[in-house]
Formats: C-alpha cells, structure tokens, sequence
C-alpha cells in the first residue's frame, strides 16, 4: 500500500470536515490569543514527556514534572539518560496531552525548543527553584518533611520554545501554530 503525506491544504480540509461533523465551529487564535491558550493549558501540569537526541540522534524519552513561566518550561531533575543527551545536542521536543476518551476532548502540546541546564550555582537555578516552591511545599505539608537535595544532585532544565503545535478540539483549535520571532 502507498502511503500518501498530507498537505497543508488537505490537513486544513481534514480539520475543517471534522469540526463538521463535531459540530464544532473551527477557530484559528491569533497570535496572543494562541499564547493565552497554550500558557492556560501549561499551567493545568499534565504529564509531560521530554524528548532529547544523542549526537548521534538517538532518541530518549523522559515523563518528567515541569513548571511553566509563560511559554517557558522549567524541569527539576537528579539526573539520568537526558542530561547526557544535552549536553550532546540541546534540541529537544516536549509533549503534553489530556488522555481523552472521545474525539471531542482532544487536548494537548508540542514544543520544539532548546534546552538549557542550570546548576545549584546559577541565578536561573535559584529562580527556577522559586517557581517549584509550591510543589515543594505541597510535599511537606503531605509528608511532614521538607524536601532536602544533597548538594550538587539536582539541575533545572529551562526549555525555551523554537515552534509550538496546539490543539483543542473543543474550542475549535487543531494545529495552531506558533513560531518564536513571528
């Protein structure tokens, strides 16, 4: 069988016929509308998948916890796999999606981004530290203890997003696209 690759035009017909038959009427945000839409959604901390590439380009994937500050995800990480694949190559992709059960509640994120690691030493570490303080109080107050890294353990990853794919079928939105500089 023959596989045939969409284009751009068909793909748009596709969402257009689907929206359709949702009853659904189609929305195409604008550029600070798709930036609301897309920092509302970050904020709501679905689960969330890294992705990063050796040098040689291979894959690793990483579910990870993040916190967002606008379009910028920050990850608290101990270590593994991903921290040797950045320090190969710095592109990574992030993935975030709503489990849906129905075609209608299609809801989710792709960002394509370059990372950046920051250690316990850096003005970003101490920033991106503030931003996990809820998280970390949320910890305590379940646990009865505070969370406590041994020194030089942890690093934060700050990916700081190249192009974004957003879709919310819902409110009518199929792959809106966001390019930074645009």
């Amino acid at each position: 069988m023959q596989i045939h690759e969409l284009t751009d035009a068909e793909r748009e017909l596709m969402f257009d016929e689907l929206f359709k038959k949702l009853k659904i009427k189609r929305w195409q945000p604008s550029r600070e509308e798709l930036e609301k839409e897309v920092i509302e959604y970050l904020e709501k901390k679905h689960p969330c998948t890294l992705a990063t590439a050796s040098r040689d380009g291979v894959p690793r994937v990483s579910v990870v916890d993040y916190v967002n500050e606008g379009l910028f995800i920050y990850i608290f990480s101990e270590g593994g796999g991903k921290f040797k694949n950045l320090s190969e190559n710095s592109n990574v992709a992030v993935g975030i999606g709503t489990s849906t059960r129905t075609i209608k509640s299609v809801r989710g994120v792709n960002i394509q981004g370059r990372a950046d690691i920051f250690a316990e030493d850096t003005p970003e570490f101490s920033h991106a530290m503030n931003l996990f303080k809820p998280l970390f109080d949320d910890f305590e107050k379940q646990t009865g203890s505070p969370v406590v890294f041994p020194p030089g353990m942890v690093r934060v990853i700050r990916v700081t997003p190249v192009s974004i794919i957003y879709y919310h079928y819902m409110r009518g939105i199929a792959a809106a696209a966001w390019e930074a500089g645009s």
